[in-house]
């Protein structure tokens, strides 16, 4: 197309000019090594969790066992408790008088050997009480002790008895014929923590049959302290 010029004025008239076309800046490039990178991090992030998570819940599951162990086997040290010996004597500095006018009181001591073959440390309260019906006694006393693992004990109770009981007495009474009963109550101290069982034993002389601790005392030696 050749110049162009204007009729009235002459002057050559400049081409139309069109708007410039913006150019399309080029797309970014990922970074698909960061991106693979990253990837393998969580999976590795995700697996160790899980891993952990998964050895937490073993270890949970290991300490709950030795947990259980450790109590069935606590509780259960109270009933290991043996007899080793037995003494006893007679304190009558306290009575006075000839029988049917007593004054005062004697009192019976009874010590006992007492063995802990466990591997716990035990702190035993036991009550014993001693039942004399055709005397119309009834004797009991409470006694605190300690035993050490695999170690023994040598508790020693004190019955008292009383004028009134004596003076009282039937000259029929048969002190051949007894019950006795041993009530037990323990701290028993592991590793996870402290264990209270507790314990219930009887005898009767009658048919010479008793249970639990009571139910193994027979012929026992002379306790030598």
């Amino acid at each position: 197309m050749g110049t162009r010029y204007c009729p009235q004025c002459g002057n050559a008239i400049p081409p139309p000019t069109w708007p410039a076309v913006p150019s399309i800046p080029p797309a970014p490039k990922r970074n698909t090594a960061l991106i693979v990178v990253a990837v393998v991090l969580i999976a590795v992030v995700v697996l160790g969790v899980a891993g952990y998570a998964l050895y937490q819940n073993h270890q949970q599951q290991v300490l709950q066992a030795a947990k259980n162990s450790e109590a069935n086997a606590a509780n259960n040290s109270v009933n290991q408790l043996t007899f080793t010996c037995f003494s006893n004597r007679t304190d009558t500095s306290n009575i006075s008088g000839t029988r049917g006018s007593l004054s005062g009181y004697l009192i019976v001591h009874e010590t006992f050997g007492i063995s802990n073959p466990s591997s716990f440390v035990i702190d035993a309260t036991w009550t014993i009480a001693l039942d004399f019906p055709s005397a119309g006694w009834l004797l009991r006393n409470t006694q605190t002790f300690h035993l050490s693992p695999n170690g023994v004990a040598y508790p020693e109770f004190g019955f008292t008895i009383t004028a009134n009981q004596l003076n009282n007495t039937p000259t029929s009474a048969n002190f051949t014929i007894f019950n006795v009963t041993l009530d037990g109550s323990y701290q028993v101290t592991g590793t996870y923590a402290t264990y209270t069982p507790t314990t219930h034993s009887t005898y009767d002389s009658t048919t010479s049959s008793g249970n639990g601790n009571l139910g193994s005392g027979n012929g026992l030696p002379k306790c030598s302290l």
